[in-house]
């Protein structure tokens, strides 16, 4: 996956400018605050809205989160509006409800504050877990099934990363916001490696 860089996001919105070209992700986002609005590559499109054609297209929020439950949208707008009140990281799991089923996302993405020339703005992808939901739905019911390590990492990732903003100190959190970018693109091409032997 090709990093983005801020010079990335003086392109403008609507034109073909994310794309998710690594096995790892299943779709990219752009947004920013001059509009408001949100652009899908396609095969987030697909998964969030059902068209693909909607890709490369301004679109409200209201649009992009339509397959979601309510319980889910509740909490992917308190932690989209907490992201771009306080800039930094978006980690949020959720649900999406599609014709083959639910699938679970995970969202890494990145708000950057408003500079001079340059309004809010933000980038990320998804990440297909519902491989990872599932072995945890089968492992429930063994209480002998211990927790996957990684599972493990990217839970105390989390919870130190939560220490780390109520301390307010910048470079560390970039440091546990590197970690968990690596630990969510490790669990799924793992995920994506495992598909594939399943299918051979």
């Amino acid at each position: 996956m090709r990093h983005r860089t801020h010079d990335d996001m003086d392109q403008k919105p609507g034109s073909a400018l994310v794309r998710s070209n690594g096995s790892d992700v299943v779709g990219a986002w752009v947004w920013t605050a001059a509009s408001n609005l949100h652009v899908l590559d396609r095969d987030a499109a697909e998964i969030l809205t059902g068209d693909p054609d909607l890709a490369d297209t301004e679109l409200p929020l209201e649009t992009v989160i339509q397959r979601l439950p309510l319980n889910d949208r509740a909490m992917f707008l308190a932690a989209v509006e907490r992201a771009e009140h306080e800039s930094g990281l978006v980690v949020v799991e959720y649900r999406v409800q599609t014709p083959e089923g639910t699938r679970w996302l995970l969202d890494h993405g990145r708000i950057y504050p408003a500079t001079t020339g340059m309004p809010a703005h933000g980038h990320g992808v998804l990440i297909d877990i519902t491989y990872q939901k599932l072995r945890a739905e089968d492992a429930s019911h063994s209480a002998l099934a211990p927790e996957a390590p990684l599972d493990r990492a990217a839970q105390h990732a989390i919870a130190t990363r939560e220490a780390i903003d109520a301390d307010g100190s910048a470079s560390l959190r970039l440091l546990i916001d590197m970690v968990l970018l690596e630990i969510g693109r490790v669990i799924a091409r793992r995920a994506q490696m495992h598909r594939a032997k399943e299918m051979n």
